[in-house]
């Protein structure tokens, strides 16, 4: 119960909202969710549902989010009757809650890297792909590009698929800078670089740096505290662990540094 009672700003998209404040709750906090991003599938399927009938062209699967899984198999099912995918096609994942994702649909991954992060999942990659092998990315349309960049400079054949859309829910506007302003949190976590911008975006034009006290600011990981620096917002945690529970833990472990 290390978090005893703190007030912690869940800014993650609603329906990835509950596996947070749940470990936020089980660590004795109360979490506050205020969505600063929505997700949606692509409008337009036709270049989705090409790829799709060709899956069977592909060697590799690569998921670097569980919005990327949950859409592509939302497709495939819709494209297929089913959310099968062929038995030559491997998956690769950028981590646990990645892999955590396919589960439902009776899947494991082959490949997972050590470190959370694009950059540890594209070396393992690059183990393991041989040259002239085609791989296929369902992602969303905010995603880096790293990953198909480092991929493509190993003649690697690589098909990047937009399966979803990040955009602003800027329904927490007003609510979100109220909380600052009156000290209604303690702490604000980010889970994403979109997440950050977000927050930034919403609260342009306001006085809210005014109001930062011992406001406690969080990153998930690397990506996510370079997007923080660039808007000059403080980072007082990152984890060694690039995960929800990893973030809390070291949210914990500064809550004790300033007692």
């Amino acid at each position: 119960m290390e978090l005893k009672g703190k007030r912690i700003l869940v800014t993650r998209a609603k329906a990835q909202a509950s596996a947070l404040s749940l470990q936020i709750e089980k660590y004795g906090g109360i979490p506050v969710e205020m969505p600063l991003i929505t997700c949606k599938a692509v409008k337009d399927k036709t270049i989705i549902h090409k790829e799709l009938r060709l899956l069977h062209t592909y060697q590799w699967l690569i998921f670097t989010s569980k919005n990327g899984v949950d859409f592509f198999f939302d497709e495939l099912n819709l494209v297929n009757g089913s959310p099968n995918i062929p038995p030559t096609c491997k998956i690769a994942v950028v981590g646990k809650k990645t892999e955590n994702a396919l589960a439902p649909y009776g899947l494991k991954a082959d490949l997972i890297p050590e470190l959370y992060v694009a950059e540890s999942l594209v070396d393992c990659l690059l183990n393991v792909l041989i040259e002239g092998e085609r791989v296929l990315i369902p992602r969303g349309n905010l995603a880096r590009d790293i990953l198909p960049k480092r991929l493509r400079e190993n003649e690697i054949k690589v098909t990047e698929l937009d399966v979803y859309e990040t955009v602003i829910d800027t329904n927490s506007k007003d609510e979100l800078y109220r909380a600052i302003k009156n000290q209604e949190i303690d702490v604000v976590t980010f889970t994403s670089s979109s997440t950050v911008e977000n927050f930034i975006q919403l609260l342009e034009g306001s006085d809210w740096r005014n109001y930062l006290g011992n406001l406690i600011f969080a990153s998930i990981g690397p990506i996510t505290t370079k997007t923080m620096k660039k808007h000059h917002v403080p980072v007082h945690t990152e984890p060694s662990e690039y995960t929800i529970n990893g973030m809390l833990i070291s949210v914990m472990d500064k809550l004790k540094e300033e007692k």
